[in-house]
């Protein structure tokens, strides 16, 4: 299996309590992972899920719009309906 080693040129500076920084640091060390790899792997995968469910309210939105821009026709059920009437004159 090849591994893809991607270049680390971004910082990203937390401030947090200590609790909270030994909490995941002990966490981090319990998995087995560093403490980057323990904070920023859930942050990415929650992202990506925003931008997704985003994307795709973005379609359905755009798919609701086009489905009443662009009315059918009346069936002949829908006709003979409106052509009975109100209910109190039938």
């Amino acid at each position: 299996m090849v591994a893809l080693v991607l270049k680390k040129d971004a910082r990203l500076d937390l401030k947090t309590t200590l609790q909270n920084k030994e909490l995941l640091a002990q966490a981090a060390l319990l998995r087995g992972v560093d403490m980057t790899s323990f904070i920023i792997e859930p942050a990415l995968k929650a992202a990506k899920e925003v931008i997704e469910q985003l994307h795709l309210q973005t379609v359905e939105q755009e798919a609701l719009f086009n489905a009443l821009s662009k009315p059918s026709a009346p069936t002949e059920g829908l006709k003979d309906l409106l052509s009975a009437g109100t209910f109190g004159e039938r």
